[in-house]
């Protein structure tokens, strides 16, 4: 590291060298080249009278900046260090080219903290329904900071200030580097698979190297479990269920094909699902931007709640079925709460599923109408209602007539509904179908999430609506004279839909999901990771 840091600062010595040859001339180069570049550039650079900012340490702090950003999953190739490294140390005595270098280290400097901030990759870009999202420090702002703490503080003001403070991603960080370092030394040694899935009572070929590995991931606690000439103990059946659990799979502690197939994942490829999986956590608020929102990890299929920058619950959630109904990614408000709501169908669900449904029903088309609470309208919103016949079944799979449900028990929303405004009508609501949330892959909805424990979550989002509770949230929800009553929030919520298929668990272990979406290929390729 020390012979590093001296060929940097070599480089650094000779860019500064070759600088304060012709200040004045690279002064007016400057100037040209950063009012050619972008506004901000310009104005930044206006404010320093067009002097040139790299020269002496600086440059030195900043290649050594970038390269710490690997640990943090951003290789320095990605911001073509090595070509400005040769740039760096190889100055030309033309001043409108030194100009050039010196505008393009700013905008170097600008692009690597800015990807350390808030990501390298642009989630509107991957996610077409993300909106842009203000933040309350900018990359000049951060870049200012560093060089106000001079040559000698710049690198580390970077590397304290610049990433993000949430706890989970520090502990991503570490997790890559535990995880480098694993595939460094040739990953994990591949588990045999048995002829019958094997678990508590049964014998394993492999049983000491089972148990090495459940320990060295936590999920087996306090030394090696005992056992009977290469029996698995109920001990080591419980650390399987919890490894199962980190993976996203039935936690029945017997290691099937499934539980197999995660156990001898490649370590490469867990090392760039955490690279990207960190990229996306930088999209988040910083703490002290949203310190209490809801956050729904699409693939891990869960629901957080967030008080003063702090995990407060955490609930199982039912997400769109992949391939035909997918939950997009986004953020929003939540601005109401409906209880016992009526359910406005989508002419695509209605077409999709309900209308060939009531066709084939053994109860009719009146029959299953009337059992599940529907009403054919003129239009959402109407009172006009039409007569249940396959006639105007099929005008609504045509988009002519709309189906409607009605409020209770039956209804497909549950009896509660939260509602955050959005052009994909996909909101937060209970269920009908509890029986769901037991499962681990829980990608069944037609897009809106459905919430386990929506008593909850209501008191939660209502608490600065004066008089709410969990009992009267309860009673309302229970109350046969109650239709889709609306309760404004006095105070919107923030609400983040997101999609990581590697988290932080609560209690620091690691956990991995499967890409349900199929949204990790975009990511990994915009990282150039196989």
């Amino acid at each position: 590291m020390r012979a590093i840091r001296t060929l940097l600062l070599l480089a650094g010595a000779a860019f500064a060298s070759a600088t304060d040859a012709s200040s004045q001339d690279l002064s007016g180069a400057i100037r040209a080249q950063a009012t050619k570049v972008n506004k901000g550039i310009a104005n930044w650079y206006a404010a320093r009278n067009y002097q040139p900012v790299w020269s002496g340490e600086y440059i030195g702090g900043l290649a050594q900046f970038i390269q710490a950003l690997d640990a943090h999953g951003l290789s320095p190739q990605l911001f073509r260090f090595s070509d400005w490294d040769a740039q760096w140390r190889n100055p030309s005595p033309d001043p409108n080219k030194r100009a050039e270098v010196e505008v393009g280290t700013t905008q170097l400097a600008l692009y690597a903290i800015q990807s350390l901030a808030y990501g390298f990759v642009d989630p509107i870009t991957v996610h077409s329904k993300w909106a842009a999202m203000p933040r309350q420090v900018s990359s000049y702002q951060f870049l200012d900071e560093a060089l106000r703490q001079g040559p000698a503080r710049f690198t580390a003001t970077l590397l304290d200030q610049v990433p993000p403070q949430d706890s989970r991603y520090a502990e991503m960080v570490k997790t890559l580097a535990r995880y480098r370092q694993i595939n460094a030394m040739g990953g994990w040694r591949d588990l045999p698979g048995t002829a019958e899935p094997a678990g508590p009572g049964s014998k394993y070929p492999e049983l000491g190297l089972l148990t090495s590995r459940l320990q060295a991931e936590g999920d087996l606690p306090g030394g090696t479990a005992k056992s009977k000439k290469g029996t698995i103990d109920n001990r080591t059946g419980d650390a399987i269920k919890s490894f199962q659990f980190r993976h996203g799979i039935e936690p029945d502690g017997f290691i099937g094909a499934s539980t197999l197939e995660e156990l001898n994942a490649d370590t490469s490829h867990r090392v760039n699902q955490i690279i990207i999986n960190i990229d996306r956590l930088r999209w988040m608020p910083r703490t002290w931007e949203d310190p209490e929102h809801i956050e729904v990890n699409i693939a891990e299929n869960a629901l957080r709640v967030y008080q003063g920058n702090r995990e407060t619950s955490v609930m199982p959630v039912v997400v769109g079925k992949k391939g035909v109904s997918e939950t997009p990614v986004f953020h929003g408000k939540v601005q109401d709460v409906y209880f016992r709501p009526t359910w406005n169908v989508p002419t695509s669900i209605a077409r999709r599923l309900l209308v060939p449904a009531a066709l084939a029903s053994p109860e009719g088309v009146e029959g299953y109408m009337r059992s599940h609470n529907y009403q054919i309208i003129s239009s959402y919103g109407s009172n006009t209602v039409h007569s249940n016949t396959a006639d105007n079944l099929n005008k609504v799979a045509a988009g002519s007539l709309y189906m409607r449900q009605g409020s209770g028990p039956k209804n497909s929303l549950g009896l509660i509904k939260f509602i955050f405004p959005n052009d994909s009508a996909v909101y937060l609501h209970d269920t009908n179908m509890p029986e769901l949330f037991q499962r681990a892959d829980r990608d069944f909805s037609s897009g809106c999430v459905r919430v386990a424990r929506p008593v909850e979550l209501a008191n939660f989002i209502l608490r600065h609506n004066p008089g709410w509770n969990p009992e009267n949230i309860r009673a309302t929800m229970d109350d046969p004279n109650v239709n889709d009553r609306r309760e404004r929030l006095n105070k919107t919520l923030s609400v983040y839909l997101v999609y990581w298929t590697c988290t932080i668990m609560g209690d620091g272990r690691v956990r991995f999901d499967r890409d349900i979406y199929g949204h990790d290929a975009t990511m990994f390729q915009r990282f150039g990771l196989r």
